[in-house]
């Protein structure tokens, strides 16, 4: 039965946004822009010798390029769960959701698939553009190694995302964890620049962010052809944080249905 229903959720967004076709060549368009961007930015290091790009082929485009994809990924992991609350909200549909016999996780879930599979889609159009269209320099793929770091990457930006979306359930607007793990984590994991060029009291703050250690396992990979052994740090940090968030957020979460429940603001907005 929950899997109907997930089914249901997945083919009632793929339906919404497929109706919606110009906007996936706006999207397609504009991530060819911001490669071009990049593209012409690394061409200013073409020739030269940046030591803090050399453990990664000393490539900036390639650097930037899988920066910006996978932090796109995680961080729309992060933002999926509000997301979905304020969407179903805002356009009148959550009453009518809660009327049914499914549980808000089911809700929650079931409208995050979709948005999930579409950026794993943008992901997987950054790096083939890349590759076919700028000749991004891309070593042999460990999928295992991959894999690791995008499971033990997305549970603490699930974890972010569910404390995000109990925020929004019980404040409705505002939605301060996203502001800093969306917005300024790009900044302190070095999305488009190696952290190491930053103030050592910056890079002591980008510690704290799980973005830091996907982004390093990732770029170790892709770029250098690194194997779980290379990224074992990184991935242990990644189950720290996974360990901790995980169960912060569901007691962040049924704090909060007690509160919307309590307030019967479930389907204020």
């Amino acid at each position: 039965m929950v899997f109907e229903k997930l089914w249901v959720f997945l083919k009632r967004d793929f339906l919404t946004a497929s109706s919606y076709k110009f906007s996936f060549f706006l999207d397609a368009v504009g991530i060819i822009g911001a490669m071009l961007t990049f593209f012409f930015i690394g061409e200013l290091f073409k020739n030269s010798y940046v030591p803090l790009l050399e453990q990664y082929g000393g490539d900036y485009f390639s650097f930037v390029i899988i920066g910006v994809a996978f932090s796109s990924y995680l961080g729309s992991a992060l933002s999926n769960f509000g997301g979905v609350i304020s969407v179903e909200q805002g356009m009148g549909t959550m009453e009518a959701l809660i009327m049914t016999p499914t549980g808000i996780s089911t809700i929650l879930i079931g409208g995050s698939i979709w948005n999930l599979i579409f950026t794993s889609f943008r992901v997987a159009f950054y790096l083939l553009a890349g590759v076919f269209l700028f000749h991004m320099k891309l070593k042999v793929i460990n999928l295992t190694a991959i894999a690791a770091i995008l499971v033990l990457s997305l549970v603490p930006f699930i974890s972010l995302g569910i404390i995000s979306a109990s925020l929004i359930l019980v404040f409705k607007r505002g939605d301060p964890v996203g502001f800093l793990f969306d917005g300024a984590s790009k900044f302190l994991a070095g999305t488009f620049f190696p952290i190491a060029i930053l103030p050592l009291w910056i890079k002591k703050l980008s510690a704290f962010v799980p973005l830091t250690y996907s982004l390093r396992a990732l770029r170790e990979v892709l770029l250098a052809q690194g194997t779980l052994r290379d990224v074992w740090y990184d991935l242990s940090i990644l189950l720290l944080f996974s360990i901790i968030l995980f169960p912060i957020s569901l007691k962040c979460f049924k704090l909060a249905l007690r509160v919307a429940k309590r307030e019967g603001s479930f389907c204020q907005f």
